[in-house]
């Protein structure tokens, strides 16, 4: 149905709720009229035809009123006129007819403005007016000859008046009518508005939270999910905003289509979706749910001349009657977050591991926001060594926080909510500076390798800001490995690009981190402008058990030899580890078999007691 239809249907139906209360007044007024008559009003020589003919009357108005109760269809109430009417025809009829007396004509003259101001429309007060106004002329013809003049004058001013009458109050309030389905449709229209998405049709946030806090107060079980498009930037970068619009017309389709009946989809903002699930919510259903979410998400798109995929991750979280729902879309995004980080492409139900992993990261998160990250942030280094020179070519800087508050804070779970908070471009700027520092008074032939995280890549500032340091510290920045891990990378592979060849340009070096660690691909490696890479140290820890972990090194190993690329392993701790790597030519090796992270001041007694080492390799 057209919008024009359902327009017209809507004005139909207000119609016959604006004139439903006349119909029924009429009603009233004519049964209450009959009554009375039945009661009291005697014809002579009426064999009692008047009293039941007024009865018939009472009951068909109070069958009439019944049928029309509530009705918002014209057709009900033009049924109502017309039976009212010709009931009031018949009635007159039998009135006049048992006696007849001029005066009683009137009663037809005065049905004309009753029909006319009663009936529902026209089409009913009409028929009614002009069947009266025959019957009269015709009695006053019969009865009234040598007066019919008078009578068809006085016939036909009722019969103008009545209509006149009619047709006024009509056109008033249908112009009442229509200025009211107006304002409804504009409000209909601004409620749609301000519940729903322009671009997909789908519910907004405002309208995800008001259905989710009504699902809660219900005490139905549920859950929400969160839902991220992993691709989708460079799609619309790629492409143009015209084709990414059209990408998440298709989502918001797919999301319908895999929740049915039981899921509420919105779309929260930019290529964020999320979903109210009802009915069960254990972890098969919702795996089941999301691995059905995730493949039809994954799907090709075929956008006009475009054909293109992305991926989504999913965070799930069930409903708690503890929560509301602004705390279980936290944890939603909780879930969706570790998706995104070690599961991309997956769903992932928030636990109570993740319960306790969130209290840390807030805690950690607030303490971080007030620290004098200054004074609390320092640099370790842990050195990268040529097994076949015996010596040390580089150090890898790793950050520490030692908080007033909490003490001795793990890497990764600060850094995990510095990049969160979007801290961690301001604690990279201070962590590299303090590195450049310690550079200055090292070896010229020692480099550093410094990690950047998917923020820094993505903020064009940053990359300046990074690039101002190294610049102004003085330290050729050939001696600077900058790290990005894969998932960095992949975040935004054609902004990671443009950031590395801002710092290539410099001069820097550009090394990935982490390599195997769940999203490797070779596909990529010639794209950018890498000339390190560094090897998972999960691979390390299976040497010994797995005889495949080898051989996937060596096949890394040998890509990188190739491609003329260093490539150093990470995490050795065993001399057997260490053996078995140089078997398949493993050269640049990282781990505690040769020294745990030290701090700055070490570096040169490190450095020091190496070197009769490196001579005697020589």
């Amino acid at each position: 149905m057209s919008s024009a239809d359902a327009r017209a249907v809507h004005l139909r139906a207000e119609t016959a709720e604006g004139l439903r209360p006349v119909v029924h007044g009429y009603l009233v007024i004519v049964a209450a009229y009959f009554a009375f008559e039945t009661l009291f009003y005697r014809v002579p020589g009426d064999p009692g035809f008047v009293p039941a003919s007024s009865f018939a009357t009472v009951v068909l108005c109070g069958w009439l009123f019944r049928l029309t109760r509530g009705a918002r269809d014209l057709r009900r109430l033009d049924l109502a006129g017309h039976a009212l009417n010709l009931m009031l025809v018949i009635d007159t009829l039998v009135d006049i007819h048992l006696q007849y007396n001029s005066i009683k004509l009137l009663y037809f003259a005065l049905l004309l403005p009753i029909f006319a101001a009663s009936g529902a429309r026209m089409r009913v007060a009409a028929p009614g007016s002009v069947a009266s106004m025959i019957l009269f002329l015709v009695f006053a013809w019969r009865h009234e000859g040598a007066r019919f003049g008078d009578y068809v004058w006085v016939g036909g001013t009722a019969l103008l008046t009545g209509l006149s009458i009619g047709g006024i109050l009509r056109a008033a309030l249908l112009r009442v009518v229509r200025a009211q389905v107006t304002t409804e449709c504009h409000r209909q229209q601004a409620q749609r508005l301000a519940d729903c998405d322009a671009l997909t049709g789908l519910a907004n946030r405002r309208s995800f939270f008001r259905h989710a806090e009504a699902v809660l107060a219900a005490e139905t079980p549920f859950a929400l999910a969160l839902i991220d498009l992993d691709g989708f930037k460079p799609v619309n970068d790629t492409y143009g905003h015209g084709v990414g619009d059209d990408l998440l017309v298709v989502v918001a389709e797919r999301l319908r289509e895999v929740c049915g009946d039981d899921g509420f989809p919105a779309r929260m903002g930019g290529d964020e979706f999320a979903i109210v699930l009802t009915g069960a919510c254990d972890d098969a259903a919702l795996h089941a749910f999301g691995a059905r979410l995730c493949q039809s998400l994954n799907e090709t798109y075929v956008l006009g001349p475009v054909a293109t995929t992305i991926s989504a991750s999913v965070g799930f979280v069930r409903g708690d009657a503890g929560l509301t729902v602004s705390q279980c879309l936290e944890r939603a995004d909780y879930a969706l977050y570790f998706a995104k980080q070690n599961l991309r492409g997956a769903p992932v139900i928030f636990s109570a591991r993740h319960e306790t992993e969130m209290s840390n990261f807030s805690l950690v998160d607030h303490t971080l926001r007030a620290a004098d990250l200054d004074r609390e942030l320092s640099i370790v280094f842990q050195p990268q060594v040529d097994v076949v020179q015996n010596r040390t070519v580089a150090f890898e800087a790793l950050a520490r926080w030692h908080g007033a508050a909490l003490g001795d804070v793990a890497p990764d779970i600060f850094i995990r909510a510095a990049e969160r908070s979007g801290l961690i471009t301001d604690i990279t700027l201070k962590l590299l500076r303090k590195t450049l520092k310690h550079m200055a008074a090292w070896p010229e032939h020692v480099r550093v390798s410094f990690n950047l995280s998917a923020r820094d890549l993505r903020s064009a500032l940053s990359i300046h800001n990074i690039c101002a340091a190294i610049r102004d510290s003085g330290v050729d920045p050939r001696r600077i490995e900058l790290e990005i891990t894969e998932t960095a990378m992949l975040t935004d592979f054609d902004q990671a690009c443009e950031a590395l060849g801002v710092l290539k340009a410099l001069g820097c070096r550009v090394a990935i981190d982490d390599f195997g660690e769940g999203y490797s691909s070779f596909g990529y490696i010639h794209r950018l402008p890498v000339d390190k890479i560094k090897i998972d140290r999960t691979f390390v820890t299976q040497l010994v058990r797995h005889g495949s972990a080898i051989k996937i090194i060596k096949t890394i190993i040998d890509l990188c030899r190739n491609l003329e690329l260093d490539c150093v392993i990470e995490g050795v701790e065993t001399r057997a580890e260490l053996n078995k790597l140089m078997q398949v030519r493993a050269r640049y090796v990282q781990g505690y078999l040769f020294a745990r992270p030290m701090p700055a001041e070490a570096v040169l007694p490190y450095l020091e007691t190496e070197m009769p080492r490196a001579l005697a390799a020589e």
